[in-house]
């Protein structure tokens, strides 16, 4: 595994808001498949065996698809654990990795702060016109109010992946 900013030493106030966070998006987003995998499977049984599909059961799970989605994005850049290619890194020297790294982090920072940015202009929207989901009437704005702020919480893990990268010493392995 990657060392990400879990594997930081932090002073234990910060450690246990960390692991709190972590503990809690983990459990929301393991909470969230998993009713998600029993819409799935009641709506194909009531659909094929009754010719009765759950009402709504599309856009039910669309929202949990978002919250899965947006839950774990802050956790998966923590730690890391990004899907990477690593197609070019035997041609760049050793000595030139921390400073790509924190660039790469640097950049993500600033794109996902345009997301970010993005999102709460569309969330704003969603209040303002009422938006409601197509079948069962379900207010969008807490769905897209949780997409800003699990996407400024990504934010936040980035620019600190950034700052963290940049100050690590030169004689710790990238």
């Amino acid at each position: 595994m990657s060392e990400g900013l879990t594997d930081t030493h932090q002073n234990g106030s910060d450690d246990r808001l960390s692991q709190w966070l972590s503990r809690s998006l983990g459990i929301l987003a393991a909470v969230v498949l998993f009713f998600m995998m029993m819409l799935t499977f009641v709506d194909v049984i009531g659909r094929y065996l009754f010719s009765l599909p759950v009402p709504g059961g599309f856009e039910i799970t669309e929202m949990m698809m978002a919250t899965l989605i947006f839950a774990g994005l802050p956790l998966v850049t923590a730690r890391k654990e990004h899907v990477t290619i690593d197609l070019f890194d035997h041609f760049i020297p050793s000595m030139m990795r921390r400073p790509r790294d924190g660039m790469m982090h640097l950049f993500c920072a600033v794109m996902m702060g345009a997301i970010t940015w993005r999102l709460s202009v569309k969330a704003a929207e969603t209040v303002e016109y009422g938006d409601v989901t197509a079948i069962l009437n379900i207010p969008m704005w807490p769905m897209t109010y949780f997409m800003v702020i699990m996407s400024a919480a990504t934010t936040v893990v980035l620019a600190m992946l950034t700052v963290t990268t940049f100050l690590r010493s030169n004689n710790t392995p990238a």
